[in-house]
């Protein structure tokens, strides 16, 4: 899987037309870092472990993204407009029953909003206009790379003509009709899935029966919070028996939530229970894992080669899977690459650091989240990097991409943090970030995360800590989402 996961970022194209000239291979001493003065297309897509990153974001212009929000006519709730412009995008992942991350909610949601209810629909409705203009000028099918958009409208927002701004591809329209005007909602609803629109039904088990909605519907949303086990068995079986649209978990935040709708035959999954450790299951710390784990140590340390080439040759899959790798086609070699030593001598320590890194994710027994935990723990370390480029000096900054993608490495293993650390020589200012949330690194990794459980309260928090206002974060983490989904894992 590893062998094409990368691509450039932001128009760029794998490797180049002109072959690659192949080094001499040499077994006696450690390569320069970096080792050469080329790169390897593979790897060109992720940040330097030592260098700021040199990937071109520059077609995600600052004024197209939540900055470029226009003036919305309010009717004397002026206030809450300000403070709902200066709110973050939040997202929730949705992930399919081969717990593979198939789309995301996209919201802008806190404590501090009200709801639908009167009086304070207008106000949702602006949240629902900021919320659609912001996807818009953001693109959101290339943001999102064939996945799918989960995105909430209130029953005054589905009858306005602002809604098919968006595009029909790939958005699913998660929709809670009006009781009191269940009629034109059903006929709306006709109409924008004749445009090619997705429905999801939210919430509507305690408000209104089936009736033709269902026939509409591609998702039926249920909040497993709302319901005990009993409840839910019995919500589910109404509808597995049949043909029915597919019954999408939400607020799954725990492996038990998980398991327990798993086991009601539910076809998806939406929450962040999947970057949570999980007790009922035995640490993931396997022989393949603490090799890689002592790779990245020894390249960190920028050990000799050949202590390097030994603990490969130790290992036939994994010397297996770096030859695979460097002699993929991409790579643009003339000759085959067959010596272990002369693989690395090519990679040199930043790149060999990047890959390893990468194959934490997918090295050890088959766990079928592997795929989605790696391709968070890549957003949230981009997401970091970008969040503290312009706040730290060179010098420090290598560390943030480190501190993002290591960021979820107890529950890639399966124990306690401190733990997972003790398998690493990682530097102090980044074992505080990861071990305690404190330090240098720690505000830029809490305002990630805190976008990615969209904990309004953290991130107003954090935020602050490191002088960002809501453009700013917005920003950073679109283009983290698209530098990530751009990576074929």
């Amino acid at each position: 899987m590893l062998g094409k996961y990368l691509k450039f970022f932001g128009g760029g194209k794998f490797g180049s037309d002109k072959p690659h000239a192949v080094p001499p291979a040499s077994t006696s001493a450690a390569p320069p870092s970096p080792a050469l003065n080329g790169s390897i297309p593979l790897l060109d897509a992720l940040p330097s472990v030592t260098d700021e990153a040199s990937i071109d974001t520059g077609h995600i212009a600052a004024d197209n993204v939540v900055a470029s929000i226009p003036e919305i006519e309010t009717t004397g709730q002026r206030t809450n407009a300000e403070k709902l412009r200066q709110k973050i995008i939040g997202r929730q992942p949705v992930l399919n029953r081969s717990q593979q991350i198939i789309g995301y909610e996209l919201l802008l949601r806190s404590k501090g909003l009200p709801t639908v209810k009167a009086p304070d629909a207008a106000l949702r409705r602006m949240q629902d206009e900021t919320l659609i203009r912001c996807l818009v000028d953001l693109d959101v099918n290339r943001l999102l790379e064939g996945k799918l958009a989960f995105v909430g409208i209130s029953p005054a927002m589905l009858e306005g003509p602002l809604l098919q701004k968006l595009p029909s591809k790939g958005v699913v329209l998660v929709v809670c009709p009006d009781p009191d005007h269940l009629e034109d909602n059903l006929l709306r609803c006709r109409e924008l899935r004749s445009l090619g629109y997705q429905i999801a039904l939210d919430d509507f088990e305690t408000k209104w029966g089936l009736g033709q909605f269902v026939t509409l519907a591609s998702f039926i949303r249920v909040d497993v919070a709302r319901f005990n086990a009993i409840e839910l068995g019995k919500l589910a079986d109404r509808f597995l028996d049949k043909p029915a649209p597919q019954l999408l978990a939400k607020n799954v935040e725990t492996d038990d939530d998980f398991e327990a709708c798993y086991k009601m035959r539910f076809h998806c999954f939406e929450g962040n229970y999947f970057t949570r450790l999980r007790p009922s299951m035995p640490p993931h710390i396997d022989s393949d894992r603490i090799r890689v784990l002592e790779l990245i140590t020894r390249v960190k340390n920028q050990e000799e080669i050949s202590q390097l080439e030994e603990v490969f040759k130790h290992d036939a899959m994994l010397s297996y899977k770096l030859l695979r790798y460097i002699n993929a086609p991409v790579n643009g070699f003339r000759q085959k690459i067959r010596s272990i030593a002369h693989a690395l001598v090519i990679l040199g320590y930043n790149q060999l650091y990047r890959w390893l890194t990468l194959l934490l994710f997918t090295s050890g027994k088959a766990d079928p989240r592997s795929k989605s935990l790696l391709q968070n723990a890549l957003v949230r370390a981009r997401m970091t990097e970008l969040l503290g480029q312009g706040k730290l000096p060179l010098a420090e900054r290598e560390g943030l991409f480190i501190v993002g993608i290591f960021s979820l490495l107890d529950v890639l293993l399966n124990v306690p943090m401190e733990q997972a650390l003790e398998q690493l020589q990682l530097p102090d200012p980044v074992m505080a970030a990861l071990a305690r949330r404190e330090g240098i690194y720690a505000p830029f990794l809490g305002l990630s995360v805190a976008c990615e459980e969209d904990d309004q309260e953290a991130i107003i928090e954090y935020a602050a800590a490191c002088g960002l206002d809501a453009n700013e974060v917005n920003t950073a983490q679109v283009k983290a989402l698209v530098w990530a989904e751009e990576i074929d894992l």
